[in-house]
């Protein structure tokens, strides 16, 4: 009996070092399909975006306009005037009309991009809505007239829109 485990034994480590070394070779072998991975890059995802060219550097450069652009907005809305409220709101509007383009929504105009929007795609959907009726309203009715309350609301939804839309950074190229 003590032979028969001895050889049991024997034949039991040869087919786990048989297996350990198809698994080594078999993960070597494979290792050309997976994107190498460097261990620094991995934790500094700036870092890894800067020293890539091409598609991370304008996914930057796109953010970078965006908020300058936000900044100008905001700076202009400032002066408390209501034709600076509608110019805002106006060019708001535009800018996320450019990012939804930039995210592939087909459509000839906001309104159609708006609908080709999963309620799931964004969070704040309904109030995009709202905020665009008020935008077109103000583009093409020249006697309405909005509050300055109204304007901080409008303003904050095209900000939370701006948010989520940029939180997919992948898709804004």
């Amino acid at each position: 009996m003590t032979m028969f485990l001895e050889i049991l034994k024997f034949t039991l480590i040869f087919l786990s070092l048989i297996l350990i070394f198809g698994i080594v070779v078999l993960t070597i072998k494979s290792s050309r399909f997976k994107p190498k991975l460097k261990i620094a890059e991995a934790f500094n995802f700036q870092k890894t975006i800067s020293s890539n060219s091409g598609r991370y550097r304008e996914i930057l450069e796109k953010r970078e306009n965006i908020r300058k652009k936000w900044e100008k907005i905001t700076e202009e809305i400032k002066s408390g005037s209501e034709r600076d409220f509608r110019l805002a709101i106006i060019e708001l509007d535009g800018l996320v009309d450019q990012i939804l383009i930039a995210h592939g929504h087909p459509g000839e105009d906001m309104g159609e991009r708006l609908k080709s929007i999963h309620p799931n795609e964004l969070s704040n959907l309904n109030a995009l809505w709202e905020a665009h009726k008020v935008r077109n309203r103000l583009a093409h009715e020249s006697d309405f007239h909005i509050s300055v309350n109204e304007v901080k609301k409008i303003i904050e939804i095209y900000h939370q829109v701006l948010e989520d839309l940029l939180s997919k950074e992948l898709e804004l190229v």
